[in-house]
């Protein structure tokens, strides 16, 4: 299998969605039914590794993940344009541990989420925008994955007329985690933000 460059040796890569064996066949059919409002995403925008993006360190000492890592672009990115698929294991959403830092809402209504906190791809690289930027350059959300004929969760350039002239090569792509999730973390560690993390299934942004 081959893993993107600064991958962690004993962290499992996916190439595909791992679902969670507490997944119910209601859940596995909401899955593998394609909803008719999501973008559609051909086998080819889905490569693993991913050709857009490359995991970084984090050098700078102002930045608030100074000696993590970022996700960074590769090459120009259009504003609205798909950069990868969030790949983790798809569980039931009502089972999911509320400290995970890369849990998503997959889909709501049918109750099931994706956590990257164990295993992954190089989404779960993506940072918050707080402390870096003035604003997220992109956004999560969900797709129909022709790759694996399943919904899954994406990561896009930001859009509308706030985009500017998209990612450029070389910069950081950042989002997002949502008011929701730091609101959980300063509550959790008494008043003191994390700077790694999710949505931690709380609306996109």
């Amino acid at each position: 299998m081959s893993k993107p460059k600064n991958w962690p040796d004993s962290f499992p890569y996916l190439e595909s969605p791992l679902h969670a064996k507490d997944l119910t066949p209601t859940q596995l059919q909401a899955l593998h039914t394609r909803p008719v409002s999501v973008a559609v995403l051909p086998a080819a925008s889905t490569l693993t590794p991913s050709p857009n993006v490359h995991i970084q360190p984090i050098r700078d000492a102002s930045h608030p993940a100074h000696g993590q890592f970022g996700l960074f672009a590769t090459q120009n990115l259009r504003p609205g344009a798909f950069i990868l698929a969030y790949l983790g294991r798809v569980h039931a959403g009502l089972e999911s541990a509320a400290e995970s830092d890369y849990d998503l809402w997959l889909d709501r209504e049918a109750d099931v989420a994706v956590d990257a906190a164990r295993q992954g791809n190089e989404g779960r690289f993506v940072n918050d925008y707080r402390g870096v930027r003035e604003r997220a350059n992109a956004v999560f959300g969900t797709g129909w994955c022709e790759r694996w004929g399943e919904v899954c969760v994406g990561v896009w350039v930001a859009g509308g007329k706030n985009a500017g002239k998209g990612i450029r090569r070389g910069d950081e792509i950042l989002v997002s985690y949502g008011k929701g999730f730091w609101a959980e973390r300063r509550h959790a560690e008494g008043g003191g933000e994390e700077e790694r993390g999710g949505d931690a299934k709380t609306s996109w942004g």
